[in-house]
C-alpha cells in the first residue's frame, strides 16, 4: 500500500513516513538549537533538508553545514549528530541493517 504525505503540512517534531524491510524514513521538525544527539545506525542513511539549516558532525572529524534543498548520503555506522541552526524540517532515510 502506498503512502502519500504533504511534508509542509507535518507539524509533529518526529513523524515516521515509511517503515519496511529495506529502509525507514522519518520527518523531523527541529527548533533552533534542537536536533539529534550523537548516535549511530547499523547501515547507511541520507538526510535531505526540506527547509532551514542544520549542522552535522561525525566522530571521524567530518562536518557539514546543510541548507534548504541540500542532500547528504553517509555511512550511519559512524557516530554522528544533527543540530538545527535555524528552524528546520529534514527527511532522514536509514537503510536496513548491514550486519
Amino acid at each position: 500500500m502506498s503512502q502519500f504525505y504533504k511534508l509542509n503540512e507535518l507539524k509533529e517534531a518526529k513523524q515516521l513516513i515509511a517503515n519496511n524491510p529495506r529502509f525507514r524514513t522519518v520527518c523531523f521538525n527541529f527548533e533552533v538549537g534542537k536536533g539529534l544527539p550523537k548516535h549511530s545506525h547499523s547501515g547507511y542513511a541520507t538526510i535531505h533538508v526540506i527547509k532551514g539549516e542544520i549542522s552535522m558532525s561525525f566522530s571521524n572529524g567530518e562536518s557539514y553545514e546543510l541548507n534548504s534543498g541540500d542532500f547528504l548520503e553517509f555511512d550511519a555506522r559512524i557516530e554522528h549528530d544533527v543540530l538545527a541552526t535555524l528552524e528546520s524540517q529534514v527527511l532522514v532515510t536509514i537503510s536496513a541493517s548491514l550486519e
